[in-house]
C-alpha cells in the first residue's frame, strides 16, 4: 500500500508499506502519512507540460494534473517560425522590385503570402499562450 505525506503543493513523500507490516503502517500514519490515490499523467502536446498537485480529500492524499503552457518550449517554437518568415523575405523583396520595374514576378506572390500568413497566424496563436 502506498502512503503519502504532502510536503508542498507539488511535492509529496511516498512510502510503500505492505499491509502485513501493521506496526510500520501505524508508525507512518502517526507521522502524518495517508493513503495515496495516484492519477494517470495526461498526454500533452508540444509546448505544454503536465504539472501534478496534491491535496487531501476524505483523509487521503489525492494526485491531480493540470496541463500548462511551457513558456520556454513555446518561445522556441515562436523563434523557429520567425526564422522561417525571415528565410522568405528575399522573395518578397524580389517580387516588389519586379513589380516596381513592371516586370513579371519571379515567384507566386499569392502562394508566398498565404504561406507567410499561416506562419504569422501560428506565431500569434503561440504568443497568446504566453
Amino acid at each position: 500500500m502506498e502512503l503519502a505525506k504532502i510536503i508542498s503543493e507539488h511535492e509529496i513523500d511516498i512510502r510503500f508499506c505492505p499491509k502485513e507490516l501493521g506496526a510500520r503502517m501505524a508508525e507512518l500514519r502517526d507521522a502524518g502519512f495517508l493513503d495515496f490515490i495516484p492519477s494517470e499523467q495526461p498526454q500533452v502536446e508540444p509546448g505544454f507540460v503536465a504539472v501534478d498537485s496534491f491535496e487531501i480529500k476524505d483523509g487521503k492524499v489525492v494526485q491531480s494534473w493540470m496541463v500548462k503552457a511551457n513558456p520556454d518550449s513555446i518561445q522556441s517554437q515562436i523563434d523557429e517560425l520567425k526564422k522561417q518568415l525571415s528565410s522568405s523575405d528575399y522573395m518578397i523583396t524580389k517580387c516588389m522590385e519586379a513589380s516596381l520595374m513592371g516586370e513579371t514576378l519571379p515567384y507566386d506572390i499569392d502562394a508566398i503570402h498565404a504561406e507567410r500568413q499561416e506562419i504569422r497566424d501560428e506565431i500569434n496563436r503561440l504568443e497568446a499562450l504566453l
